[in-house]
């Protein structure tokens, strides 16, 4: 990845079993000055296998959008206070405008 990139950012994909423990999450990492945005969508359903048996939960997707020399601050950070013991933590580059980039960047 090119940190001199104007135009790209980061995007962080998270989910969670409750809306109010997103909710938390989410400001908790604004205030930490962590991200720029979080999106709370759902309840969304999850298929997955854990423990050698199939699961289907409700859960609420998180995405984050953050610059990137955030990554390595947020993934300690998410590791610390997600409440799962093995949560999903998938970073994706974004590209956009140029405006917007400057925004999460600062």
């Amino acid at each position: 990845m090119n940190n001199n990139r104007t135009d790209e950012i980061l995007i962080g994909l998270t989910t969670i079993s409750q809306k109010d423990e997103a909710s938390t999450l989410v400001e908790l990492l604004l205030e930490s000055n962590l991200i720029a945005c979080g999106q709370i969508e759902g309840p969304i359903i999850s298929a997955y296998k854990w423990n050698n048996k199939n699961e289907k939960t409700k859960e609420w997707r998180v995405s984050l959008k953050f610059p990137i020399e955030k990554k390595e601050s947020l993934t300690q950070k998410i590791r610390e206070v997600h409440p799962y013991e093995t949560p999903q933590w998938i970073i994706l580059t974004g590209q956009s405008t140029k405006e917007y980039c400057e925004w999460v960047n600062q």
